[in-house]
């Protein structure tokens, strides 16, 4: 098709272009049941049943999971839309969509912030929280009638597919999952429910599961997730937070366009959107863990901070988000603050001086904000209020830096085409080289993930070539080069650091800075140009077309569906993610436990009740823990008794494995180090398992207050006396 056919698509209301969009949708339909047969024998079954079947399995969850998701939606959609009008009524250029994704994100900022201010001071509470949402709203309240979206652009309207298409199976995982469905994120909603129970949150002391160490701790992330659940008055951490899984998934899709708009334009980015499926981000956002959920701050924040439109709120809003980015995933946070670092070199390289002073500050503004983060990991306890008082001191930097940013851009200068070039050209032989680096990270990807590879190789290339053929374009594809190219400085710097990285934590950490890279990060980075080349098909050619071939690349299993694959890492398909979370849904992710979806049966509950009766007693306080004894610390073998809870569980495991990497630094020990945990007298000793027989039933200074199939609960005898732990 000609240019010039390919621009009569565009806006096009005759009968000619209705007949080529319904002969586009007829073919997609065609597409997706094929895909649904190919599928019919797959590990994870996919049939025109399979959502009759999950919408059935779940319906013995819904009145809780239901509810809970109107309460959390609604919490969440109007403190966005709060949040987004005073921006708005602060700088009314700011367009609703972008208003609306800086609201997501600013309440997102806030809870940090605040939960650090007043978490604590013990004021934890729902009424706190609707008490400053009240005053968001109030002022604004004359001006509702004013407020007005635009129509939706087309990147937009890709985007909202791309949410629809994965909300036809994420929504019923959603309401079938009242509990995190991924084995190694329930120290998430632990945390969170300690919030919720205590009504405070101490940074140095909000680790209630304990079982992975002071380094996997996310504190921004608790901290929102106990903010929607203050709003929305759920007593359940794990609930309100799987409450917001689809419109996390939601907001991560927005981003993710946002950020491809920033690069390169509204249709490349909503293009990216739909690649999201290729990556493992939806797979491993499910269980809303720090790894997946902080690609939304990344991707707001470096979309706003890298925006060549050059609005001062928008820029302070981005550096904000990266900063609590950091305190979301340090990985992650971080590989987006060297993005943003290095575009600030892109800009002082090119004169635009006032660009690189303003970003240069404000990320140092970000750093201060990431401040807990560093120091929570790190097991570097300060006093209050030394935490929030860096923060307040990090916006306040942030806010000085923005206002060195100039409206106007400096003259287009020819550095940038020839610094895009080195970046791309580099990044390519990097490529072309990295069999010199031992155990390439790249070829990890490129096996992971080889048409997005290659999509995203050809969209790097025609950015080069449009970048020189029509000056002025893609400015920020040297950007995205780097992005790719922190992979081999990773690499050549992992080489040196294996050797001396010897503790079970360090090698721990340095593992996981791999892992993110190939599970995580290049994936995200790769679909913004393979999102570029289908946008220029989708914008130059024919947006029927371009819309056909995208959906049909990603709709249908092109790999064999018998040979074995890792389908948390590979590249699959929209039809293949619609089996995994239906199957999910349908049997439950918590097989093996006493319930497969809250992982805790009747006796477990019974417990939680019991111990919950013990915190509003007193007996209980957040310095209160329990020495838990078990013959397993697995997430679906120990009894999971902190997420329901928030009360410190301090595992004895009889069957612990010292090289466990990822148990180095938690609290859970062995058998052998029993007797020196029992001198220390702990206020309550939980049983899941039996105790060694020279312990006693009950242990000498103690008796049993709980006693029901496996679990046995023991209370110290002075704890009655004294009400004090």
């Amino acid at each position: 098709m000609s240019a010039a056919e390919g621009a009569s698509d565009r806006g096009d209301r005759s009968p000619a272009s209705f007949i080529r969009c319904a002969a586009v949708w007829l073919g997609l339909a065609v597409v997706t049941a094929l895909a649904i047969y190919k599928l019919r024998n797959f590990d994870y079954p996919l049939t025109p049943l399979t959502w009759i079947h999950a919408w059935r399995a779940i319906s013995p969850v819904l009145p809780d999971t239901a509810w809970a998701a109107v309460r959390v939606w609604t919490f969440w959609a109007v403190s966005s839309c709060a949040i987004a009008g005073l921006l708005r009524r602060y700088d009314s250029s700011i367009e609703a969509g972008d208003a609306i994704l800086a609201g997501a994100a600013g309440l997102w900022v806030l809870a940090y912030v605040l939960g650090n201010l007043v978490g604590p001071l013990g004021l934890m509470r729902s009424w706190f929280v609707w008490l400053l949402l009240a005053a968001a709203v109030a002022p604004q309240l004359r001006d509702l009638r004013a407020f007005k979206f635009n129509p939706p652009s087309n990147g937009q309207k890709l985007a909202l597919i791309a949410w629809a298409l994965l909300s036809v199976s994420l929504l019923p995982l959603q309401l079938g999952s009242p509990v995190p469905p991924f084995m190694d994120v329930l120290n998430h909603p632990a945390a969170v429910q300690r919030i919720l129970t205590f009504h405070r949150y101490l940074p140095f002391d909000n680790d209630p599961y304990g079982a992975y160490g002071a380094r996997v701790q996310a504190p921004a992330l608790e901290l929102f997730y106990a903010v929607l659940g203050l709003g929305a008055g759920s007593k359940m951490g794990a609930l309100a937070e799987t409450a917001a899984m689809v419109p996390m998934a939601g907001l991560m899709i927005f981003s993710a366009y946002r950020l491809g708009r920033t690069f390169f334009g509204d249709s490349a980015g909503g293009m990216a959107s739909l690649f999201m499926f290729f990556t493992c981000l939806f797979r491993r956002e499910q269980g809303m863990r720090a790894t997946a959920v902080v690609f939304v701050l990344v991707g707001i924040g470096l979309a706003f901070f890298l925006d060549s439109r050059r609005n001062r709120t928008l820029f302070a809003c981005g550096a904000m988000a990266l900063g609590t980015s950091v305190a979301v995933h340090a990985i992650g946070g971080a590989l987006a603050m060297f993005v943003a670092a290095s575009a600030a070199v892109f800009w002082l390289a090119s004169g635009d001086f006032s660009r690189s002073l303003a970003a240069i500050i404000c990320l140092a503004g970000a750093l201060m904000l990431a401040v807990p983060e560093l120091l929570i990991g790190t097991e570097q306890s300060v006093s209050y209020p030394i935490l929030p008082a860096i923060q307040l001191a990090g916006i306040a930097v942030i806010l000085a830096g923005a206002t060195r940013l100039r409206a106007q851009a400096p003259a287009t200068s020819l550095v940038t085409p020839v610094l895009n070039a080195v970046a791309v050209v580099g990044l390519f032989a990097l490529f072309i080289c990295r069999h010199s680096f031992p155990g390439p990270i790249f070829d990890q990807v490129v096996h992971n993930l080889p048409m997005l590879w290659l999509f995203a190789a050809l969209g790097l290339i025609a950015a080069e070539v449009l970048g020189f053929v029509e000056k002025g374009s893609m400015p920020d594809t040297g950007i995205v080069a780097v992005a790719l190219m922190v992979g081999f400085a990773v690499e050549i710097a992992g080489n040196y650091l294996a050797p001396i990285a010897t503790a079970p934590a360090e090698r721990d950490m340095l593992g996981n800075f791999f892992s993110k890279l190939i599970d995580y990060w290049i994936p995200f980075i790769l679909i913004f140009p393979a999102g570029l080349l289908f946008g220029l098909l989708y914008d130059r050619i024919s947006r029927p077309l371009a819309f056909f071939a995208v959906l049909t690349i990603l709709m249908y299993p092109w790999t064999r569906a018998e040979n074995p694959q890792d389908y948390d890492s590979d590249e699959h398909a929209i039809s293949e993610q619609w089996a995994f979370n239906l199957n999910r849904a349908e049997a439950g992710y918590w097989a093996g436990t006493h319930d497969h979806r809250w992982t805790l049966g009747d006796d477990g509950f019974a417990l939680v009740k019991l111990l919950l009766t013990e915190v509003s007693a007193g007996r209980i306080t957040p310095a209160t823990h329990i020495l838990h004894l078990t013959d397993t610390t697995s997430a679906w073998g120990l009894e999971q008794v902190a997420i329901f809870t928030g009360i410190d569980d301090d595992p004895i495991d009889f069957g612990y494995d010292p090289n466990n990497l990822f148990q180095a630094g938690s609290r859970i020990h062995g058998p052998d180090d029993l007797p020196a945990a029992l001198s220390r007298h702990p206020s309550y000793i939980l049983e899941q398992c039996p105790a060694p027989g020279w312990m006693g039933d009950p242990p000498s200074g103690y008796y049993k207050i709980f006693d029901r199939g496996d679990l046995r609960l023991y209370r110290r005898a002075d704890v009655v006396k004294n009400a004090i732990n």
